[in-house]
């Protein structure tokens, strides 16, 4: 998986986990106020019910007994008030109180009566079926039981109900004035508007006033507090405080949550980078060991934790290019080595003839002697022989770099290789060479004259380095795509920590005392040319002999 797949991946499920948190805390903040709504206000104004609400409330049974929800029937308590079902021939089928009163069964007139007083509420149901609910407050009651007494001095009982409801009698004269407080505190006396508002909207009023006109034309008032109050501007104004409360609350939740949240992914993608970065810098002061960050890497592994594991491919290009890094390290201090040595070589290999050319022209040119013409023919003879040295020495130097930056033009053309080797052995001059063994059809693409420097340079140095009468075989292979050309003598062979710069520009050291043979870049230019060719060279060696191996393409 790539990288940026990787990282759009792990950012998407961490904010689907953000998405998830907020949306849990939203729902749990929804719940809790929904919850806090229901209990502060569980009271249901059983009078502003719609029929449809009523359905459920009410069953019958196989023996064709009907039956009030419980729901149903503490409503009716709450609302200080009975209800029953009721036929449409006024026959009660149900009722919340078992033992009520009230008859089984209701006249017009009762219904009429009731309509008058304004205090029973009908739902029709369907099915010649009605759900009626009657109010029957205390104030209601505890006038009607004082009317009964028909005065106003208070009996006993009826004291002592008013004490239990909390309630207060009081009589107001015809035209409006409150006559006195017969009994309970002394509340503002009321007005006659007053009293006629007190008879609609019962969650409404702070208290449930029952009036009634006496036969002395004063009118008679009980007057209870209402504990089913529940004004709409008070409750609306206490839930937009609660949703206030609650939008604040989520924002400070969802600001604190961010905040842990960014802490939180900048650990996870910060750490890595900072890491990332340290390695960086290690690189750049060439220090290829890996950091040990126990947070970050397992340390039994190696490896990144799982939940870095997005940064692997990060990683694994590091470590790629510090291996590759140091290796071109080693390879660069090879090299500078190797150059040193190439220029210390060069150095002794120019300065040995010089200094022969030198020494000689000095004796030739002092007044101190008189040469004899052979001495001056050896002299001559000498600083010839190192003059051409050097020239060849320039030229093969030259030659290199030629080749290196593609100078040298080479004329390719179809070649049956093992004729041309086979030519190359019947002329050469050297006794040891064989005849070349192998595919006779192999045909290859070179150029004549440089291929054949490749073989001087190759077969030259097999025959110098090993004893004399050492045999130097040639060996033509043919297979699929290349043709294959063996150079194997059968000398002591090349010590093995020569072998690896064995095609390195290497200059060995002469001096005026040893014959000179060569300029020690013979090899270096067999492969170049051999690479021109678009070809490879191996060498192999052991005690047995070496073995140099030309792969060239082929062309049938």
């Amino acid at each position: 998986m790539r990288l940026s797949t990787k990282m759009t991946t792990r950012f998407l499920a961490y904010f689907v986990v953000f998405y998830a948190v907020l949306l849990i805390v939203s729902i749990g903040l929804i719940v809790y106020f929904v919850y806090d709504v229901m209990n502060s206000n569980s009271y249901t104004d059983i009078r502003e019910l719609d029929a449809f609400e009523l359905e459920s409330d009410f069953t019958k049974d196989s023996n064709g007994t009907y039956h009030l929800s419980q729901d149903l029937i503490d409503s009716a308590h709450e609302n200080k008030g009975l209800v029953q079902l009721v036929n449409k021939n006024g026959k009660v089928l149900a009722s919340s109180e078992k033992s009520s009163d009230c008859c089984s069964s209701y006249t017009l007139s009762q219904f009429v009566a009731m309509t008058k007083t304004k205090e029973a509420f009908v739902w029709e149901q369907g099915n010649g079926l009605y759900i009626v609910f009657i109010e029957k407050h205390p104030a209601t009651q505890l006038l009607s039981m004082i009317v009964q007494e028909n005065g106003t001095e208070l009996s006993n009982n009826i004291q002592k109900k008013l004490k239990e409801a909390d309630a207060s009698f009081e009589i107001y004269t015809p035209d409006g004035n409150r006559g006195k407080v017969v009994f309970g505190p002394s509340n503002p006396a009321l007005s006659g508007i007053e009293i006629l508002t007190s008879s609609h909207n019962y969650s409404e009023r702070k208290e449930v006033i029952a009036s009634e006109v006496l036969e002395d034309g004063n009118v008679a008032v009980v007057r209870v507090n209402n504990s089913n109050y529940n004004p709409f501007e008070p409750a609306f104004e206490d839930g937009m405080k609660k949703f206030g409360i609650g939008l604040l609350l989520f924002h400070l939740i969802l600001f604190f949550f961010t905040i842990l949240f960014s802490f939180w992914i900048g650990s996870r993608f910060g750490r890595p980078v900072l890491y990332f970065l340290k390695r960086i810098e290690k690189l750049a002061k060439q220090d290829y060991e890996v950091l040990d960050d126990r947070k970050l890497r397992n340390h039994k592994t190696g490896r990144l934790k799982r939940k870095y594991r997005v940064y692997e491919d990060i990683d694994q290009s590091l470590s790629h290019l510090a291996f590759t890094q140091e290796a071109n390290e080693r390879k660069i201090m090879q090299t500078e080595k190797l150059r040193e040595d190439w220029i210390t070589g060069l150095s002794h290999d120019l300065k040995t003839p010089l200094s022969s050319i030198y020494g000689y022209s000095t004796m030739l040119s002092s007044d101190n002697y008189a040469w004899s013409n052979e001495e001056v023919k050896s002299f001559a003879k000498i600083m010839q022989e190192k003059s051409t040295y050097m020239n060849a020495l320039i030229e093969d130097l030259t030659y290199t770099y030629q080749l290196k930056n593609n100078a040298i033009s080479i004329e390719k053309i179809n070649v049956n290789l093992f004729e041309f080797v086979k030519a190359y052995s019947s002329k050469s001059v050297w006794k040891d060479i064989q005849d070349p063994i192998g595919d006779e059809g192999a045909q290859v693409y070179i150029d004549p004259k440089l291929f054949e420097r490749v073989l001087d340079n190759l077969v030259g140095n097999a025959i110098k380095h090993t004893p004399e009468g050492t045999k130097v075989l040639l060996i033509i292979e043919q297979n699929k795509d290349n043709v294959l050309l063996t150079i194997h003598d059968e000398g002591k062979g090349i010590p093995i920590e020569e072998l690896e710069n064995l095609f390195n520009r290497y200059y060995r050291g002469t001096n005026t005392t040893t014959e000179v043979s060569g300029t020690g870049l013979g090899l270096a230019i067999a492969k170049q040319l051999v690479e021109a060719h678009n070809g490879d060279i191996q060498v192999e060696s052991s005690e047995f002999g070496t073995i140099v191996t030309i792969t060239l393409p082929s062309t049938t």
